[in-house]
């Protein structure tokens, strides 16, 4: 099954009019609001949080024989390269006995 890009936005419509779809809910602006004002750890968690909820939700809907254009799947790619790439670093700074420079 191919998924156009008017399909994809139809399942996406779908999952925002369920009522436990926390797409349309994105972080708070950091700038000038009292979200500015929490500590970098936080901010980035719910982040991450929001980021996990919609990669989830993707997951879900997507069926396995989808068949994603190009630039979508370029695009998931390169975000699962970038957070991998957080991943590995934090985990290097994070271990026991690291002692930063």
């Amino acid at each position: 099954m191919k998924l156009t890009r008017r399909s994809l936005k139809e399942l996406i419509a779908e999952s925002i009019n369920q009522k436990n779809s926390l797409l349309l809910e994105m972080p708070e602006d950091r700038e000038g609001s009292e979200a500015g004002k929490q500590q970098e750890g936080e901010a980035t968690k719910k982040d991450l949080f929001h980021l996990s909820q919609k990669a989830q939700q993707l997951h879900d809907v997507l069926p396995d024989e989808a068949d994603l254009e190009p630039w979508v799947q370029a695009k998931i790619t390169k975000a699962a390269a970038m957070l991998g790439s957080v991943f590995d670093h934090l985990m290097y700074e994070m271990r026991p006995g690291h002692i930063k420079e």
